[in-house]
């Protein structure tokens, strides 16, 4: 008698079946741990996103006690102000790399869009309610000073910018032409704000310097019970 008539032959690979077996439970798996792995993936861009956020309030703070408690400049200003707030606060940032949230999905950095003058370069904007005048010139809406903000604990100062506009600020409270004091007036906050980037949510940095994540719901409501733009409450 020959051994391999008593020693059964061992098999070189799979069945077709266990190969769809395996197969099946690598799918399973996949299904189940890829939204995990994209939720963690966010969760850490969004928690960067807050420390840009906390460093540019803590920015903004050191820009308020070196000048006179008054809010930097941005594009609206006047004819002296740079395309941005954020060139104000660069001796105060040091790197530019906190200008973008990880998790912004604009396609026009760096260039224009079509029907745009000016690129995107800068994810964050800054409230309309504490826009500055340049000095000389006469001070719309009043609250450009921290002694004017009634309390910057509960006021946002900062907030996410929606996708492929061209950021110099936002205004979700009061609007006004450059120069015009006259022009007051309420504009719908979704036609600039970036509200779900973060799990629904997005960032802000308050007056006083801290950060925080909010769904958008928890900062503002048309009915005006909340407001956390509004420098006056």
């Amino acid at each position: 008698m020959r051994i391999s008539e008593v020693i059964p032959m061992r098999r070189n690979g799979f069945t077709l079946i266990e190969l769809l077996v395996v197969i099946a439970i690598i799918a399973i798996l996949a299904a189940i741990l890829f939204p995990v792995f994209a939720q963690a993936r966010e969760k850490a861009r969004q928690t960067q996103c807050l420390s840009n956020m906390r460093q540019m309030g803590l920015a903004v703070q050191m820009y308020l006690q070196d000048f006179d408690e008054r809010f930097p400049l941005d594009s609206h200003t006047g004819s002296g102000a740079r395309w941005t707030w954020l060139f104000t606060l660069e001796p105060y940032t040091k790197t530019r790399l906190l200008y973008r949230c990880p998790s912004d999905p604009s396609t026009n950095w760096d260039r224009p869009r079509q029907g745009q003058r000016t690129p995107r370069r800068v994810s964050y904007g800054t409230n309309f309610w504490m826009l500055p005048s340049l000095w000389g010139e006469q001070d719309c809406l009043g609250y450009n000073s921290l002694a004017s903000i009634v309390s910057p604990a509960n006021t946002i100062y900062i907030a996410e910018v929606k996708e492929n506009t061209t950021v110099d600020h936002y205004h979700p409270g009061a609007w006004r032409f450059p120069n015009e004091c006259s022009s007051v007036y309420y504009i719908e906050p979704n036609q600039e704000l970036a509200m779900t980037w973060h799990s629904g949510g997005a960032n802000y940095t308050y007056v006083d310097g801290h950060a925080k994540w909010h769904r958008f719901e928890q900062t503002w409501t048309p009915d005006g019970a909340i407001d956390r733009y509004d420098p006056r409450r």
